[in-house]
């Protein structure tokens, strides 16, 4: 495809797009369609289709700002020349029309657009801060609440690309090192993680799927925050454990190496489908002590009540903290969206409680920024009774990970944050059960 090529496809992902899927399943539907499109292509495609979804709010700003539609082509336009740091010349050339695959001529609309936009920066002084940081403003004072004076540092960090990070699988390969060498030598360029001892970091992008270490379990992909909290989870060999929302196991993954195979995890989810991913995962790291349980949206908690000393809620949430990869789903998490969150969070942390053994915890871990998902919540179930307490994140670090790399910790809770520890972005509580 020629470079004029590749931007059309991009207008035609924009102008196709129905209203309420997701981006990422936008780009990956338009790319199947275009088999023909090399890996070349494919690359170049996905990243204007990206960097546009990044930076949307200041785009759509700027054209609002000139009197402007707001479309799939003017979004593209802007871009090009606000992003890519295009001349008008070069943008004129690129939608000549002359050729079967590339962009219809540019109208005089267009043409005065692309003057206008010549000597603009992407971020202006005159934005609102909701738009220069691309954030809802529905949830802006919610952010706020969580990270006080980080708070636009850490949005920021979220405009950009995450990292890919990997986690070692302890129950094949004790050492790390030894991992990272191996992918060394495959020509994969990575370094070790600060705080997970588990996880290693790519420097750029590599597919992993054909890699003889992942096909034979020696790891996992997984983001160094989400290894961090699984670890503080404190699973031990021998416990009894419920993972109350699985999902595809990678937390339970964690927990069953550190446990070595001995004791037992529930892993139960709503989702069937997710659960079976989970399987695969499960089989290939060689772990044998996870239960896999489907269970319906509104389970109850008669069978396993007070059996467990671990309960993980790795809950459903609006995934702020992950938004960096997926770039879009900021502004498809509307008020009733979270509302919807926020009831489910509150009603597993019920169900938890009524699972939890004497003397066992609790853990509740978002992938959120917001208070609303994180303390918002620990605050309620703490206010309705005197069964629970914080346990102090500091001290379960020290004890299952060790050294002083803790990030800090207000009354007992972790907050992982991209700019300051470059993970994405979690919460975590553990509620430790008072013994009767």
């Amino acid at each position: 495809m020629t470079p004029a090529a590749r931007i059309a496809a991009v207008i035609d992902l924009f102008c196709e797009a129905p209203d309420g899927v997701a981006g990422g399943a936008v780009l990956r539907r338009g790319l199947q369609r275009r088999r023909y499109a090399g890996s070349g292509d494919r690359q170049a495609i996905s990243a204007l289709f990206c960097t546009i979804h990044r930076a949307i709010a200041r785009l759509s700003w700027h054209l609002t700002a000139l009197n402007k539609d707001v479309s799939g082509r003017t979004l593209v336009l802007a871009a090009l020349m606000l992003c890519e740091g295009m001349s008008d010349e070069d943008v004129t050339a690129m939608f000549s029309g002359d050729g079967k695959h590339v962009p219809d001529p540019l109208s005089e609309d267009e043409i005065s657009l692309i003057k206008a936009l010549m000597g603009r920066t992407l971020d202006d002084a005159e934005m609102p801060v909701v738009v220069r940081l691309e954030w809802p403003e529905h949830l802006f004072a919610d952010a706020g609440a969580a990270l006080g004076d980080l708070l636009e540092d850490e949005l920021a960090a979220m405009l950009g690309e995450a990292a890919t990070d990997i986690r070692l699988n302890k129950l094949k390969m004790r050492d790390r090192r030894k991992l990272r060498e191996k992918l060394a030598g495959r020509g994969i360029k990575c370094h070790m993680t600060p705080l997970s001892p588990l996880g290693i970091r790519f420097e750029k992008r590599s597919r992993t799927e054909d890699l003889l270490e992942f096909r034979e379990g020696f790891f996992e992909i997984q983001d160094e925050g989400s290894q961090i909290t699984a670890l503080l989870c404190d699973a031990r060999p021998g416990m009894q454990v419920a993972d109350i929302c699985a999902g595809a196991a990678g937390k339970s993954l964690v927990m069953a190496a550190e446990m070595e195979n001995r004791g037992r995890i529930v892993a139960l989810d709503s989702d069937a489908e997710r659960l079976e991913r989970g399987a695969v995962r499960i089989r290939r790291a060689g772990i044998h002590n996870i239960e896999r349980v489907a269970v319906a949206r509104q389970w109850g908690v008669k069978r396993y009540r007070g059996k467990f000393d671990r309960v993980v809620i790795d809950a459903p949430c609006s995934g702020s903290g992950t938004w960096r990869r997926q770039v879009d789903a900021r502004w498809r998490c509307s008020a009733q969206t979270l509302a919807s969150m926020q009831e489910l969070q509150a009603s597993l942390l019920d169900r938890a409680r009524a699972m939890v053994a004497p003397g066992g915890r609790i853990i509740y871990i978002t992938c959120s920024v917001l208070r609303s998902e994180g303390e918002a919540q620990i605050d309620r179930v703490l206010s309705e009774g005197s069964d629970l307490e914080i346990a102090d994140i500091t001290e379960i670090w020290k004890e299952v990970i060790g050294g002083d790399a803790c990030p800090p910790v207000q009354n007992g809770m972790l907050r992982l944050l991209p700019q300051r520890d470059g993970t994405d972005g979690f919460f975590m509580a553990v509620l430790q059960t008072k013994l009767r």
